[in-house]
């Protein structure tokens, strides 16, 4: 065989193997990039901000779970009861900012059957300087497909490690998404643990008190960016939740000055989401026994699975919901009750 007549064979094998692989990879597709998953497969765990888009674009849905870490935990199946919807997906971006929740948002707000939308409104949404997190879903997956997919076909990671982590998964859960992102069964949740986790980094002394108004600028910007979605789809209802940090997260919000700033924040967001006859709001930091018992932690915020359940619950009940009559005198409560809480006791 002469050098010229290898060099082709090669280029050409080549050539054929990078076709077999991106097309096993467009079938397969762990990122849901192109259809919603075949042959029986569901759409299991693989990668949070390189599936995200997908999700939203190809699922069939009625339901969407969407937020941070907080709401990994949820079960999809929980909320297909038929008081939410049929359909859930569920889909979650780890320590998630606005400007990843609106390429997202923008996707399932194009959904005709989307009926229900519950957002995890953390905290810390109004508490980043805007523009401080820069979104973090890559480009090449939030555009619609094209050439830049080079970066999925011929991904390596992909090929070697998500596609076939898809098909493992996949026969491991039993074909079911239920499981997808759940991290609660990973880690042990007590509250030496939890103290443990927060005592390496709490202050020795407070900082000096901000403006009540501190946030009020970012909240502006928040709500601008949420009342547009609830606005164009006044046929969804709209479930907020604020996820119940455990009192350890009162500590930090004490000790660097912003406990009335926070409670205030808190304030001007819910009184002009609740304008919306399509959001309803529910608040699970006032739930004194819980935030307090730190065996349900394993840091100062995060929280095991049956509490994810007892939100579900909740929400469907109507329990822990603020109305426009609620509100204020359920924050004002908060702020006195974070106020004058012995914390030292958390400690011994």
């Amino acid at each position: 065989m002469s050098d010229k007549q290898f060099t082709f064979k090669t280029i050409l094998y080549t050539l054929i193997l990078m076709v077999i692989i991106m097309i096993t990879v467009i079938v397969i597709d762990p990122f849901i990039r192109y259809h919603k998953p075949f042959f029986g497969l569901a759409a299991v765990e693989s990668e949070e901000r390189s599936a995200a888009i997908g999700l939203a674009r190809n699922m069939d849905y009625d339901t969407v779970l969407m937020g941070s870490s907080m709401s990994e935990n949820f079960i999809d199946s929980w909320f297909e009861d038929g008081h939410f919807g049929e359909s859930c997906v569920k889909i979650p971006l780890q320590g998630g900012h606005m400007d990843d929740y609106i390429p997202v948002l923008d996707e399932i707000t194009q959904h005709e059957e989307l009926k229900n939308v519950v957002f995890c409104l953390d905290n810390y949404l109004f508490n980043d300087d805007n523009g401080l997190y820069p979104p973090t879903i890559p480009d090449h997956f939030i555009s619609k497909p094209g050439i830049t997919d080079i970066y999925y076909l011929l991904n390596k990671s992909v090929v070697f490690y998500y596609l076939p982590k898809y098909l493992i998964l996949n026969s491991m859960e039993g074909y079911s998404d239920d499981n997808a992102y759940v991290w609660a069964n990973r880690y042990e949740f007590s509250k030496y643990i939890a103290r443990a986790d927060y005592m390496a980094t709490r202050r020795l002394s407070a900082l000096p008190e901000s403006e009540y108004d501190y946030y009020f600028d970012n909240i502006d910007v928040l709500l601008e960016e949420l009342e547009k979605y609830i606005e164009a789809r006044e046929d969804v209802t709209f479930y907020f939740y604020a996820p119940p940090y455990s009192i350890l997260f009162w500590d930090v919000t004490r000790l660097e000055g912003k406990l009335t700033a926070e409670i205030c924040g808190l304030g001007k967001l819910y009184e002009e989401l609740l304008k919306h006859p399509n959001v309803r709001l529910f608040y699970f930091q006032n739930d004194y026994d819980l935030i307090t018992d730190l065996d349900h932690y394993r840091d100062y915020s995060h929280y095991d699975q049956g509490i994810n359940r007892a939100m579900y619950e909740a929400m469907k009940n109507g329990d822990f919901e603020l109305t426009t009559d609620t509100y204020y005198d359920t924050l004002l409560e908060m702020y006195y009750y974070a106020l004058e809480y012995d914390y030292e006791s958390c400690f011994h």
